[in-house]
């Protein structure tokens, strides 16, 4: 019974100490072709993302909202981040200005989208 105590205590230490953590909720990408919809606003990216992590007044008159998702593996003291990203949407005048996302993984993919301009005839 004295190392079955011990072979527990063994156990759940490195179950503890070989977790990962993780931060935030994870950004799913195929929504953010939807931010630069006319019309799209504040409520209506709180309401696909939550709330932003991040919100921030630039000096430009624009509102960022900034989310994340961190996903980093554990070895008793020592982490290595796995998987990260990260979503900023530029608002003026409550509509989608613009938005930046990038995703790193095992390679980073940084994506800028500038606003949709309408097509002249």
């Amino acid at each position: 019974m004295r190392y079955f105590g011990i072979a527990l205590f063994l156990i759940l230490g490195l179950a503890i100490g070989c977790s990962p953590i993780i931060e935030g909720k994870k950004i799913d990408s195929a929504q953010n072709k939807n931010l630069l919809a006319p019309g799209t606003g504040a409520e209506k990216v709180v309401q696909m993302y939550g709330q932003p992590q991040q919100k921030e007044e630039l000096p430009s008159g624009e509102t960022k909202y900034t989310y994340f998702y961190r996903e980093m593996s554990r070895v008793w003291w020592h982490t290595d981040p796995e998987k990260e990203q990260k979503l900023e949407v530029f608002l003026k005048g409550n509509e989608v200005q613009r938005y930046r996302y990038s995703d790193r993984g095992v390679d980073p993919i940084t994506t800028d989208v500038p606003p949709i301009q309408p097509e002249k005839k």
